[in-house]
């Protein structure tokens, strides 16, 4: 195989497995997708009309670009079997891991455009769009791909978080600085961390190979558990934690018997796969949050919100192995119990987004009227 073309058939591969699966998503989910994106444009209006004045927009926006930018992977398209049949040629690869730096690059280049174009009214609120600003958002995302691809020569976890601080503080400072249209303190941010980049390269000439195939799979694992929410991916790896407080819970609430065999084996999937339940999570706080902001026409959202957890959670049926549905229980059983364990999941979801929706001031008043 030819070094020099590895990088584009590594590229047209990956591409060509993704366009598979979004192809099927956008021929089935398109109006899913439109709805959505109608109930987050009236909700985007409604939280920029409840946003304080004294509360800085600036500093708001820059959080949210930090975020966006922080789980940033680099995409090198390597494999496990790289590390022996290509750590020999590593000397010659330097064009291919320039191309992943440069793509990498030009994808956060497009999630930064994406973002702007999305909150271009706040933007407009704080700011004036310029070339100017453009040409720094290109230099805060560069920025980050290269202090990115500097983690993989950190040696401990004590290193990792304080470098982990410093790259979150330096594009929340960068941000933050744009807006306010103090150009000289971004632009000598952004000179420390160039220095910092060169310093790292010089002092460490070779690469960490098994950074590299951690960060790629990570990557494709994140696409795989995005398009795994409308159709099944197989041999999806998942991430899991025991949870035992949870799981205690669990086999206390459940009672032992028969029929609530698959109830259980649910609901513990459920607590200790982390997709889930973080997803979960993070639904129910997104829910409370705007219950908060906007508590008069909140329940619309708290409906919204409970109809996406209930349909995220329908690939966690197809989690079970195959020795476990060797058990003998009828399919049909299999699926009342899993629409059981669902509707707890969910009438616990709508007790805690309404109850946050009841105990804020000005539904209270509405209803004491």
């Amino acid at each position: 195989m030819d070094v020099k073309s590895l990088w584009d058939l590594r590229v047209q591969e990956f591409y060509r497995k993704m366009f598979r699966y979004y192809s099927i998503i956008g021929a089935n989910v398109v109006y899913f997708f439109l709805i959505i994106g109608s109930i987050f444009i009236y909700y985007f209006h409604s939280f920029l009309q409840w946003i304080p004045p004294q509360i800085s927009v600036e500093g708001i926006l820059s959080l949210f670009v930090t975020f966006l930018l922080i789980p940033t992977k680099v995409r090198t398209f390597m494999k496990r079997a790289d590390i022996i049949f290509l750590l020999p040629l590593e000397w010659g690869l330097k064009p291919y891991f320039i191309k992943s730096l440069v793509y990498s690059f030009v994808i956060d280049v497009m999630k930064l455009l994406s973002f702007i174009t999305v909150f271009i009214s706040l933007f407009l609120h704080t700011t004036n769009i310029k070339p100017l600003l453009l040409l720094f958002i290109v230099g805060i995302a560069a920025n980050n791909i290269l202090m990115k691809w500097t983690e993989q020569w950190l040696e401990n976890h004590v290193q990792f978080v304080l470098h982990r601080l410093n790259r979150f503080f330096s594009i929340y400072l960068m941000c933050y600085f744009m807006l306010k249209n103090d150009w000289m303190f971004v632009l000598i941010l952004m000179s420390v961390n160039v220095v910092y980049f060169i310093f790292s390269i010089r002092k460490n000439r070779s690469l960490n190979w098994q950074w590299l195939i951690e960060e790629e799979e990570s990557a494709l694992l994140r696409n795989f558990k995005f398009i795994n929410m409308f159709i099944d991916v197989p041999n999806l790896k998942r991430s899991f934690r025991n949870r035992r407080l949870l799981t205690m819970v669990v086999k206390r609430c459940i009672p032992y018997s028969q029929s609530r065999t698959f109830v259980y084996l649910y609901s513990h999937l459920f607590v200790r796969y982390n997709d889930y339940f973080y997803l979960y999570i993070r639904l129910t706080v997104i829910g409370i949050f705007v219950n908060y902001a906007v508590p008069t026409s909140g329940w619309i959202f708290n409906l919204l919100i409970i109809f996406i957890t209930g349909f995220q959670l329908i690939p966690l049926q197809h989690e079970m192995k195959q020795s476990v549905l060797l058990y003998p229980i009828s399919k049909s059983q299999m699926k009342d119990s899993f629409l059981k364990f669902v509707l707890v999941i969910l009438y616990a979801q709508s007790f805690i987004l309404f109850f946050a929706m009841f105990i804020h001031p000005s539904t209270a008043k509405m209803c004491a009227i």
